[in-house]
């Protein structure tokens, strides 16, 4: 970088306004010719051989004129343009052109280029320049403004200040992390005006995770990409966005780490074609105040989910020590649990669904843990009235869980796993699809656990005879989509899920008996 100030031999009186001109080129011979030609036009001369030197020289005092060739290692001159325009917007940019572009200049003219130079150019043409900029500037008061530039630096700026306090909204919305990356995703693809985006996240154990966005070619490339670049990321510690692929790669490639806690840890990348411009420093800066927030917010998400987890773990304890106290209901709850997840999946149902039946099952009978010990235990039949207020467990479970927000997919299953499909269930009298799927599944697996458990007024049912009573009760007792698919579970599996909990000697076969109407 070199600064070079021509004094010429004239009198003050009669030397032109002298310009402040910053001229960049990353061709030495083109630059050497340029400092001559303005230099003897009456003009300060500032050099820099790239676009980044050339931003670097962007003080508070503005120049006069910028002149920058557009082709160029790293950022363009386009870039530059860019980067000017929402530093200086008045100050004029002048590109340099080799073979004529429509796109290039169109894109010039929009971000308020004051003219072209095509090459080759002559000393008379830099003078005609010069000469036109001081009518322009003695016109205009001075100087030559282009509010476009500016109003889309600053939208780009506001927008990113906007998707920073977005990201931090969106780990208090209760999202599941998956929805959450995938709204960054979202929201950095629209901010930074990438064709792809991915983060890939590696949590305590070391398993990688990527969530990838936009043109399926874009986040290939971007994968591959990572695969090299993966160290040099990490070794920033958050501090400064990588390169991961330049104008050699045609597109641009950028990288940031989310800071992490212990090993666990992420990178967010986006790529970028060329046609749609280079990354800007103050959209690197902004890639990474992404990263920084989406790390903070994925660690409250992943605390919130930590005190979740231990609520439900607490809460099951609950009933399992509640069952425990009777050799007939012992685990109960946690075959429940499993049956209601194989079944699930058996319907395919996605994996974090799953989990959501899953503790659906375990919390079904939660809210018998009000229930008075002898009743829940009686061996004789029950009167009216003990019927009546085993009939009220549901509701009550239901009313237990309504104050936990983010448990409500399980208190649907919990308050409706005793409507039936034919609508004579309680406690609401719901039938077919007006009963909710979750409560559906966890109906077949709750009977099912029940003719295959021992109960004080009769013994346990043989699986073989069990599914059969599953294969009566579709579309009375049971969602026929639900009942179907529970009986294709393969035998050897029910029969694992029953020995759950389960250390008493394997029982003798019995006839089949009518389901229980409560168990």
């Amino acid at each position: 970088m070199t600064k070079i100030q021509v004094q010429l031999n004239a009198t003050d009186d009669a030397e032109p306004e002298r310009l402040r001109v910053l001229l960049v080129d990353d061709n030495a011979s083109v630059l050497r010719f340029l400092v001559s030609a303005f230099t003897s036009n009456h003009c300060d001369v500032t050099t820099a051989s790239t676009a980044e030197q050339a931003l670097d020289q962007l003080g508070d005092d503005p120049f006069d004129l910028v002149v920058s060739d557009i082709k160029m290692p790293g950022l363009s001159g386009l870039d530059l343009l860019r980067a000017v325009k929402g530093r200086q917007p008045g100050t004029p940019v002048v590109l340099i052109t080799g073979v004529p572009s429509v796109n290039s200049a169109v894109f010039g003219l929009r971000h308020g280029a004051y003219d072209y130079l095509p090459k080759p150019f002559s000393v008379t043409e830099v003078k005609e320049l010069v000469q036109r900029l001081r009518r322009d500037r003695a016109a205009g008061s001075g100087s030559v403004s282009y509010p476009a530039g500016l109003a889309e630096e600053l939208a780009r700026r506001q927008g990113g200040v906007e998707v920073l306090s977005r990201i931090g909204e969106l780990a208090l919305q209760g999202l599941e992390p998956g929805v959450f990356v995938e709204r960054v995703l979202e929201n950095t693809i629209k901010s930074l005006r990438c064709d792809g985006a991915v983060i890939l996240l590696c949590d305590q154990d070391g398993k990688f995770n990527a969530s990838r966005m936009g043109d399926p070619s874009m986040v290939g490339r971007l994968l591959n990409l990572l695969h090299g670049g993966f160290t040099r990321v990490v070794q920033t510690g958050g501090r400064e966005a990588v390169e991961l692929a330049t104008r050699e790669h045609g597109f641009e490639g950028l990288a940031a780490l989310i800071p992490g806690v212990g090993s666990a840890m992420g990178i967010l990348c986006m790529g970028r074609d060329l046609e749609h411009g280079a990354f800007l420093p103050d959209e690197k800066e902004l890639l990474l105040g992404y990263a920084q927030t989406t790390s903070i917010a994925l660690q409250r998400l992943l605390l919130r989910e930590q005190m979740e987890k231990n609520l439900v773990d607490t809460i099951s304890s609950f009933v399992i020590a509640l069952e425990s106290k009777d050799p007939y209901l012992k685990g109960h709850s946690a075959r429940v649990s499993l049956y209601s997840a194989e079944l699930a999946t058996v319907m395919g149902w996605p994996e974090p669904e799953v989990v959501l039946v899953s503790r659906a099952g375990m919390l079904h009978d939660l809210g018998k843990l009000v229930m008075l010990d002898n009743i829940l235990r009686k061996p004789r039949q029950l009167t009216e009235e003990e019927f009546e207020l085993i009939r009220t467990h549901p509701v009550v479970g239901d009313q237990i869980l309504k104050p936990l927000r983010f448990l409500v997919c399980e208190a649907k299953a919990v308050r409706h796993h005793h409507e039936r499909f034919d609508g004579k269930g309680y406690p609401d009298k719901l039938a077919g699809e007006g009963i909710p799927l979750i409560a559906r599944v966890v109906t077949v697996a709750d009977a099912f656990d029940a003719m295959t458990s021992d109960r004080p007024y009769r013994a346990r049912r043989p699986l073989p005879a069990a599914i059969e009573e599953v294969k009566r009760g579709v579309r009375t007792q049971f969602d026929p989509v639900a009942a179907e698919a529970f009986v294709a579970i393969p035998l050897e599996r029910l029969d694992q899920i029953s020995r759950h909990f389960d250390t008493r000697p394997a029982a003798v076969e019995t006839a089949a008996q009518p389901l229980a109407e409560v168990h």
